[in-house]
């Protein structure tokens, strides 16, 4: 059950068009990026390994690393 301080949309289109919004606010504060690829390609499970990134850059600051590049495996099913 959801924590009652929180006020979810009941909704469909509502709930998409919330959770959207909040991952792309999420994905700007990062300058990320999501993709998804087939984890072992040419195998003949084809589609089913598929795995989805979160590709964090790296920011420099005068030549200097800021923050490292990172890559976040989501795995083949990501949940909270």
């Amino acid at each position: 059950m959801p924590d009652e301080r929180v006020v979810l949309p009941m909704c469909a289109d509502a709930v998409k068009e919330s959770f959207l919004a909040d991952l792309r606010e999420l994905l700007k504060k990062y300058g990320a990026s999501i993709d998804a690829k087939d984890h072992y390609p040419g195998y003949s499970e084809c589609g089913e390994d598929i795995r989805m990134t979160v590709d964090v850059p790296a920011i420099y600051w005068k030549g200097d690393v800021v923050r490292e590049w990172c890559e976040i495996d989501l795995g083949p099913d990501f949940e909270a």
